[in-house]
């Protein structure tokens, strides 16, 4: 039976729109793969399905483990999952807002995040009246900043529990050898991407200054809370953005928790590569064009193809110390060339 056919017998099935976009979801992350018209979990897949979060998020988390980033990751994960940490003062919105400032990532989201958990943590070092202080001098949530701290040790708990990582890590994240690319925030945006993907955008950007963001035909918004709704112009470079998902309106479509990723981040993590070598650009799952000499898309194609089959074997046989022991020398190669070009 496919799944469909299974959802099908339950007392109150759910709908075919929806088992049919929860499927495609599944598939977009690599959990599930087509076979005789059946859906068969993937490697990947068996992992997720033990990690009771949603499916991107936890592939995110997988991926902050293999790419050693993963206490910005499990930080992000849990702020994704919970109440904002930026607490709203109708009375004293101006005083808040500027507060809040301090912690504003200056084109990520996702790093603004990290930040006020850092921050947060530091004052919790000291006492619990100290972190209450904190938060009250600087406008954040209390409360939520405790649901996120809660929310980060489960979900460290739960890749102890499939054999990501152990309680040596667990004890000393910082010090993990899993958390070694941690302050290197382009790495960080390529594993959200790993996670998110297809939330994908492009932006457009006349000389005149006017902007425009797409997702592959549809016209999207920033969201007025995404640190990079206020902008008015960006650099050249800021061509492509990762968003953790997006709101519609009768109005408009907007999207929320962005930041920019370099485009071989889309031919590395994205989907379908074509590369165009008459016209020197790549085509990534058929609307993403990136400008880009053919023998670097090749290279990178290569480059991908043997990430997957790298990956393939950590999925099927993990546990932390076959984690440890695979090659270690395409991992870093891959992000040297994330640090070297997102730098």
């Amino acid at each position: 039976q496919n799944c469909m056919q299974f959802l099908s017998q339950a007392p109150q099935p759910p709908s075919i729109d929806s088992v049919k976009a929860a499927v495609e979801v599944l598939h977009q992350v690599g959990a599930v793969a087509a076979d005789n018209e059946r859906e068969r979990l993937t490697p990947l897949g068996l992992h997720l399905a033990k990690l009771p979060v949603d499916v991107r998020i936890a592939k995110m988390m997988i991926f902050g483990v293999l790419f050693c980033t993963i206490e910005p990751v499990l930080t992000i994960a849990a702020s994704l999952a919970s109440k904002s940490p930026f607490a709203e003062f109708f009375n004293d919105d101006g005083t808040a807002k500027a507060k809040q400032q301090q912690f504003m990532g200056p084109d990520s989201d996702f790093i603004t995040y990290v930040n006020v958990w850092e921050a947060y943590s530091k004052a919790t070092e000291a006492s619990p009246s100290a972190a209450r202080k904190f938060c009250k001098e600087n406008y954040l949530n209390f409360v939520a900043l405790r649901e996120i701290s809660d929310s980060r040790r489960q979900f460290l708990d739960l890749l102890c529990s499939i054999g990501f990582l152990d309680k040596s890590d667990a004890d000393n994240l910082k010090q993990s050898t899993f958390n070694r690319h941690a302050k290197k925030h382009e790495l960080v945006h390529a594993v959200c991407a790993a996670g998110f993907y297809p939330n994908i955008a492009r932006l457009d950007q006349t000389p005149a200054m006017n902007i425009s963001l797409w997702h592959n035909n549809e016209r999207i918004y920033f969201h007025g809370k995404s640190i990079n709704a206020s902008k008015k112009r960006f650099q050249s470079s800021d061509k492509w953005i990762v968003f953790h998902e997006k709101f519609g309106t009768t109005h408009r479509t907007s999207v929320a928790t962005t930041a920019f990723v370099h485009p071989f981040v889309l031919c590395l993590f994205g989907g379908s590569v074509v590369v165009k070598h008459t016209e020197r650009k790549v085509l990534v799952d058929g609307w993403m064009e990136l400008p880009m000499a053919a023998q670097v898309g090749v290279f990178l194609r290569e480059i991908r193809k043997q990430l997957e089959v790298l990956l393939q074997k950590v999925f099927e046989h993990s546990d932390k110390r076959q984690i440890e022991k695979m090659d270690h020398d395409m991992i870093e190669g891959i992000v040297s060339i994330l640090s070297s070009e997102c730098a």
